[in-house]
C-alpha cells in the first residue's frame, strides 16, 4: 500500500467535488480530500496510518466513494 499517492487521491476528490451536485456528498468528498492532504503534508502520519493498516482502509473507502461518484462525473 506504500504506493498510495495522497496528492493524487486528493486531486481525485477535488475533481469529484466539482461535478457532484449533492451538498452532503460534496461534504464527504471534501473531508476525504482534506484527510489526504493532511496525510500528504505529514509523512510521519502517513507512515503511521500505513503501519496500522488504516491507510488500506482509507484507500478502500476512497475507491468506493470515487467509483460511486464516477457515474455522476460522466
Amino acid at each position: 500500500m506504500s504506493k498510495v499517492d495522497p496528492w493524487g487521491k486528493a486531486a481525485e476528490c477535488e475533481r469529484a467535488i466539482e461535478v457532484v451536485a449533492d451538498p452532503e456528498r460534496r461534504d464527504v468528498l471534501n473531508k476525504l480530500r482534506n484527510l489526504w492532504i493532511a496525510l500528504g503534508n505529514a509523512p510521519s502520519s502517513f507512515d503511521r496510518f500505513e503501519r496500522a493498516g488504516q491507510l488500506f482502509t482509507i484507500a478502500q473507502i476512497h475507491n468506493e466513494l470515487i467509483s460511486a461518484y464516477r457515474s455522476a462525473m460522466h
